[in-house]
């Protein structure tokens, strides 16, 4: 029997940098950035089941938008929690519950909407291999910390990669991780909380194009990367 892959996509945050406007509900080179996230799963034929998890306030309003759009792969649309580690715990429980044969499961930023068929292949292969992997694209400034106004160290970009989603894990791995001490502490990404773990992950070409949406120039950015043909 063929392992089954899922995707959580984490779509519950508050666009605090977007001057009040909902990044995800903005149309982006005619469609909104939400569809456009949801519809690069939808095609990817690795990809069994979607769980969506957004603001309790955008609930009703992305349940219409699944039935319109007669996406097929949608398995749930669920409010999220405070963070957003509760917020993927809530999409892995519902996954678990909805699909629990699941066997891979991608976690991606709801507002990474230029996320490419290669990199959904690419970090299936990865999460399959390592048990855990997350894309990545090497840093491409030079990074210096900063103290009290003044620069205290310049560090080594060679060893510098800045991370992006969608993010690959095995099921039982990272769901068990979810419930684990461990998460009883912030973390910045679910990468994070294996680390504390003591689980190693693996890295996998990102891409550059593969922005976050979180300002005005963000949302600029991807119009123009859409509009040349980067993701149609």
């Amino acid at each position: 029997m063929q392992d089954m892959s899922a995707v959580v996509i984490a779509a519950a945050g508050t666009s605090s940098r977007m001057q009040g406007r909902d990044k995800l509900w903005i149309p982006l080179a005619g469609r909104i950035t939400l569809a456009r996230t949801i519809d690069a799963f939808e095609a990817a034929p690795l990809i069994d089941t979607i769980v969506l998890v957004l603001n309790a306030e955008r609930v009703a309003d992305a349940t219409t938008l699944c039935e319109r759009e007669q996406w097929r792969k949608i398995a749930a649309v669920i409010p999220g929690g405070l963070r957003r580690q509760d917020s993927v715990r809530l999409g892995l429980d519902a996954l678990a519950a909805i699909a629990p044969t699941t066997a891979w499961v991608m976690i991606h930023d709801g507002a990474r909407p230029l996320v490419t068929p290669e990199i959904i292949a690419a970090g299936l292969e990865a999460g399959k291999r390592y048990g855990a992997a997350i894309a990545a694209v090497p840093v491409k400034d030079t990074v210096k910390v900063v103290r009290d106004g003044s620069v205290y160290a310049t560090l080594d970009r060679a060893e510098l990669w800045a991370i992006q989603t969608p993010q690959v894990f095995s099921f039982e791995l990272i769901h068990r991780a979810h419930h684990s001490t461990a998460a009883q502490a912030d973390v910045t990404d679910d990468a994070a909380l294996l680390e504390r773990l003591g689980h190693p992950v693996a890295v996998f070409p990102g891409a550059h194009s593969n922005i976050k949406i979180t300002t005005q120039d963000d949302l600029a950015l991807a119009e123009i990367l859409i509009r040349q043909g980067l993701r149609a």
